[in-house]
């Protein structure tokens, strides 16, 4: 009899840990307010070649949610080209669902919670860095840009979860401030005695000398690289687990990587070498009048910046003028990315807990007029 209570009292046990673990019955669904997942669907057919709408890089956390293991996976809002406007995500069981979700080739149910709309949404966690060429030539657009980003930041701080930093660079990575707080970036780029190109340049906070040592090994001798400075924060700074990584690079120059492979465009054209969680680039360049389309432009040498934003799903701007005269951070598609960022939380399940997997994301409009399809590699869900 006490042997048949102690196998009771453990099989108990048992089923309670499982029901916190997996996605099971109908108690998890009401608590998540996410749907099981016996009500996915496979993900409609989409040819690649099709897609006209671009799937930005995401960020996944794993995270309780009303007791419950679940997976938020953070990413920033889809333009919609046709109808110029940014896209509402609706998730699985819904009317009008437009976005599906499939790991390993197998259906998810997701919820899509746009921090924009919903109060109850938690905020998405965003760590930005600021890129900013700070050479010469960038003399018309620097104290403006200072400006914008100062105002842009406090702003954005009240909608998202958001850590801050920026990279100055030159020839060198010659200057910056580790993710912070938005009072830190605007202390740094505030600084008494330093105005234009010199707002970003020398490293503060407490993290200067370490960062000023690192950034040696980033030089492209004098040619400004804005893929340099990439490289140097994704290494160096201290971004937060599960955060979606924001990079905005503002330059008037072509990326020079001076013939270093590492610091190519290129670098992150592939996920073999850019990971889905190291997140997406968006770029400023206002040097059109003189590289426009006729330029010669030339690999690992002199190439097009805004080609990292298309690699890993970012927007960009071209054609800002030289002294970056009208234009404010507001009006630039990456506030407009940021601002429609959503959370889609999905539940966890054991089978997330080692290994790698494959996360494909599918967008479909009811109409079937606009479409995409992106896959992810190697993602890993381990806490």
């Amino acid at each position: 009899m006490k042997l048949r209570w102690l196998l009771l009292v453990s099989l108990g046990l048992l089923l309670t840990n499982c029901s916190k673990d997996d996605d099971s019955g109908k108690d998890i669904e009401l608590a998540t307010g996410i749907p099981d997942n016996s009500k996915a669907t496979p993900s409609p057919e989409v040819n690649p070649a099709e897609s006209n709408v671009s799937i930005p890089n995401v960020g996944f956390a794993t995270e309780k949610l009303n007791g419950y293991k679940v997976v938020n996976m953070n990413m920033t809002g889809i333009f919609n080209k046709l109808t110029g406007e940014w896209m509402k995500l609706h998730g699985t069981a819904t009317g009008e669902q437009n976005i599906w979700l499939e790991i390993d080739g197998v259906p998810r149910s997701i919820k899509a919670e746009s921090t924009g709309e919903t109060r109850a949404a938690k905020k998405a966690l965003a760590d930005v860095v600021f890129l900013i060429d700070n050479s010469g030539s960038m003399s018309e657009e620097a104290d403006q840009l200072a400006k914008e980003v100062d105002a842009w930041s406090l702003k954005l701080s009240g909608l998202l979860d958001l850590q801050l930093g920026c990279v100055g660079y030159d020839g060198d990575i010659n200057g910056g401030i580790d993710l912070g707080t938005y009072e830190d970036l605007s202390a740094y780029l505030n600084r008494e005695g330093y105005q234009g190109t010199y707002r970003t340049v020398e490293f503060e906070g407490t993290r200067a000398a370490e960062l000023e040592t690192a950034a040696s090994d980033y030089s492209t001798g004098w040619y400004e690289c804005g893929a340099a400075a990439l490289h140097f924060a994704d290494e160096h700074y201290t971004f937060r687990p599960g955060a979606n990584r924001i990079y905005v690079n503002f330059t008037d120059e072509p990326n020079q990587p001076n013939g270093n492979a590492k610091f190519s465009v290129s670098s992150v054209a592939s996920q073999d070498d850019w990971k889905v969680w190291q997140g997406t680039i968006h770029s400023v360049f206002s040097g059109s009048s003189y590289y426009d389309d006729s330029y010669s432009w030339q690999d690992l040498y002199e190439e097009k910046p805004w080609l990292m934003s298309d690699y890993t799903g970012g927007t960009y701007i071209i054609d800002a003028p030289s002294n970056f005269e009208g234009v404010t951070l507001e009006s630039l598609p990456v506030t407009g990315a940021l601002t429609n960022s959503y959370n889609v939380k999905f539940h966890y399940t054991p089978d997330l807990s080692t290994g790698k997997h494959k996360v494909e994301i599918t967008i479909l409009s009811p109409d079937k007029s606009v479409k995409a399809v992106r896959e992810f590699i190697d993602v890993s869900f381990a806490e």
